[in-house]
């Protein structure tokens, strides 16, 4: 199968994220995904695209988030880009340390700073890398397909 994309603009608000779960669903509909893999995507998508809101464009719903959503024959991608503020350098060095959730959920003052988006976003995807390039904060999100 070759590769498959599309990619869609949404203004930076919260508003939005029905917008955004609704084509990643449509996206992968004639895929016939595990719907807990599909989900996986989703919460992650969506805690990237709600931490892009609130933390880089500070809910600035004149700033956009382009998305681009693709497959192929092993993989689902997903990439966010936004000209927002970038995560700081200290934060994504802390991550790059954290193996898995080693937090403790129940217990907020475990948490990292600034919550547990970037960790769940890590744990429910196969990769994720984070770059800034021309002005633009670029995340993807990886999810491989499960070997048939």
């Amino acid at each position: 199968m070759a590769s498959v994309s599309t990619t869609l603009s949404l203004s930076a608000s919260l508003s939005r994220l029905a917008e955004l779960s609704n084509a990643l669903y449509d996206f992968v509909a004639p895929l016939a995904l595990d719907p807990a893999l599909v989900y996986q995507v989703d919460l992650a998508s969506c805690e990237a695209f709600t931490n892009i809101v609130k933390h880089a464009v500070n809910y600035d719903d004149s700033q956009h988030v382009i998305i681009t959503l693709s497959h192929d024959n092993h993989c689902l991608t997903l990439t966010l880009s936004d000209a927002g503020t970038a995560i700081p350098d200290e934060v994504l060095r802390d991550l790059g340390r954290s193996s898995g959730l080693s937090p403790d959920p129940l217990i907020q003052s475990s948490w990292p700073e600034g919550g547990m988006g970037l960790i769940l976003i890590r744990s429910m995807m196969d990769d994720v890398s984070y770059f800034t390039k021309n002005g633009r904060n670029i995340m993807t999100l990886i999810k491989f397909f499960p070997s048939e």
